[in-house]
């Protein structure tokens, strides 16, 4: 039997780690979670994640795009996926598309929170179909 697919969870709401968890599990997936861009950084060199659900607002502000910026950077890891996942809208009024946005944000895909579980689970199979085949 092949390994499980492995998602890293990185936000500071305890609470919507523990959500998104059950549900990543329930679809068959391994799942790692950090609690801080510092503590990310370090989880992505340990865990080597599939695919990567971030928040934005954590430490500060940008603390997402900084993350996404320096896992895109290193060549170990530029191709892991990244879909944002931020209430960033909801907090200050701004909102990103990945359509706009991605190419500085440095991110895969971008959701507004909340996101129901079952786009969560859609959003996560399409970056990971998606990565196969550019890996191909």
């Amino acid at each position: 039997m092949g390994e499980k697919t492995k998602i890293l969870l990185v936000d500071d709401d305890v609470d919507f780690i523990d959500l998104n968890k059950a549900v990543l599990q329930n679809q068959g997936f391994e799942v790692a979670e950090a609690f801080s861009g510092r503590e990310a950084i370090e989880k992505v060199r340990f865990e080597k994640p599939d695919l990567i659900v971030l928040d934005l607002m954590m430490e500060k502000h940008d603390t997402g795009f900084t993350f996404a910026k320096a896992v895109k950077a290193d060549p170990l890891y530029k191709n892991v996926p990244i879909l944002m996942l931020t209430a960033v809208a909801t907090e200050t009024g701004y909102d990103f598309s990945q359509e706009m946005d991605g190419y500085w944000m440095k991110t895969d895909d971008y959701a507004s929170k909340p996101l129901l579980p079952d786009e969560l689970v859609k959003r996560v199979n399409s970056l990971l179909e998606r990565a196969k085949k550019e890996a191909e």
